[in-house]
């Protein structure tokens, strides 16, 4: 697992990890090794822009295939506050696995905001609610939270789980800080380039890193797993340790 290391301005010193795209698998490194590496990176905020598990409409985040997603979370509660917005591979969050995540520690934003001591903590919930052969196209997700921010005075930042949506829906939102995954890097790199992402298709433009924008900068995780048979080439799985000066 790499750490990547940015920055950004912001007018007060935080540090921000990002967990992306585990999808409740543990890999070469477990989740413990995970949490003890993200410990000593000394986070003040861990900020989860969904797909840390990978099925939870009709399944608990208990069971045996979801488990370790939920290990990462609850481990992650005990080393900073922890706020996690629902990813593409989420659709369908449960009262009850909403309960058991609350009752760890984690504070779940489903199309929702919070205030965090000066920021704003909001979550953009992936357009899929249902699975994707419903779909023809990529279905556009409630941008009721959007509009609520509007309202609110201080740093706003928004997890959105896919960073296509910053161009598509949120270029003209006054949102400092946009935290995606989703792209998995682009799974193959060359250089600066990624091969493909879903929901961008053929060399995508959001793949991993900072990208500045017209009110604020989308900050892309590569995501900590591979989820496809197809192996990763320059592009090795993350956290995402963001510092703002």
């Amino acid at each position: 697992m790499k750490y990547t290391h940015l920055t950004a301005s912001a007018g007060f010193p935080l540090r921000i990890a990002v967990l992306s795209d585990f999808h409740s698998r543990t890999g070469e490194m477990g989740t413990d090794g995970i949490l003890e590496g993200l410990a000593r990176e000394k986070p003040d905020l861990i900020l989860s822009p969904g797909d840390i598990f990978n099925g939870i409409s009709e399944s608990s985040v208990r069971e045996d295939f979801n488990i370790s997603g939920l290990k990462l979370l609850e481990g992650a509660a005990c080393i900073a506050p922890v706020f996690y917005s629902i990813g593409n591979h989420e659709l369908g969050m449960t009262g009850e696995n909403r309960r058991i995540l609350e009752s760890a520690g984690i504070t779940v934003l489903d199309n929702e905001f919070t205030r965090h001591k000066h920021l704003i903590i909001a979550g953009l919930t992936s357009g899929y609610t249902m699975p994707k052969h419903h779909y023809q196209g990529d279905p556009v997700p409630s941008l009721e939270i959007a509009e609520r921010l509007r309202q609110e005075e201080g740093y706003k930042i928004l997890l959105c789980h896919h960073p296509e949506y910053r161009d598509r829906y949120l270029k003209d939102e006054e949102i400092h800080l946009i935290v995606s995954g989703h792209a998995h890097g682009g799974q193959w790199r060359f250089g600066s380039r990624g091969v493909y992402a879903p929901g961008q298709g053929l060399f995508p433009r959001y793949v991993g890193g900072l990208y500045p924008g017209k009110h604020g900068i989308l900050c892309v995780s590569r995501g900590m797993r591979n989820t496809v048979k197809i192996p990763r080439f320059f592009n090795p799985c993350e956290i995402v340790i963001l510092d703002l000066k």
